[in-house]
């Protein structure tokens, strides 16, 4: 009986222990930010969100491929998932870099399309990024506390298309955006 209480409670603390390491205990941080531009080759998509990840992994693998460094991983979506139906979710999901490309690349399985977006006035949250589970925490701590920043400043959400800075290697940070302009 002990050793079943024991690796209970063992199970208890590793868990709350991994939970405070993705971030669940941060307090979540808006602030009002003038951010971009940003060079983008984007991937357009329709369908499921929770299935943005199998792009996600075919960007990355051949990204890494073909030697490009110094980029990150976004997503931009554009409906809310609440009122469309899950087939019909359209998002972007690419390469962000900080800088022009002074050559757009070619050869990938997935038509990627390039683009600048423009500076724009956003409403961010910076939360850590762990591990693939950090993605799902993030969603869950951090659009409830965005969404109510926006309303309290009177925003219209209505077409707002929120954006994700993924940096899982230097900064190890998830930048979740809600444009204002």
């Amino acid at each position: 009986m002990k050793i079943l209480l024991g690796i209970i409670v063992f199970l208890f603390v590793s868990g709350v222990g991994y939970f405070y390491y993705l971030g669940g205990f941060d307090k979540i941080q808006v602030k009002e930010e003038e951010l971009g531009p940003y060079y983008v080759l984007s991937h357009d998509r329709v369908g499921n969100y929770r299935k943005v990840g199998d792009t996600f992994e075919a960007v990355q693998k051949e990204f890494s491929e073909k030697g490009f460094k110094n980029y990150k991983l976004f997503a931009i979506y554009k409906d809310d998932p609440n009122k469309i139906p899950e087939d019909q979710l359209r998002c972007e999901v690419g390469v962000l870099f900080e800088q022009p490309l002074a050559e757009v690349p070619t050869g990938f399985s997935l038509p990627l399309q390039y683009k600048t977006i423009e500076k724009k006035k956003y409403l961010s949250v910076d939360f850590p990024l762990k591990s693939f589970l950090s993605i799902f925490l993030g969603i869950a701590k951090v659009y409830p506390e965005l969404m109510k920043a926006c309303s309290d400043r009177g925003c219209d959400l209505n077409g707002k298309a929120s954006m994700e800075i993924y940096e899982p290697v230097v900064e190890k940070k998830t930048k979740y955006l809600l444009p204002l302009d």
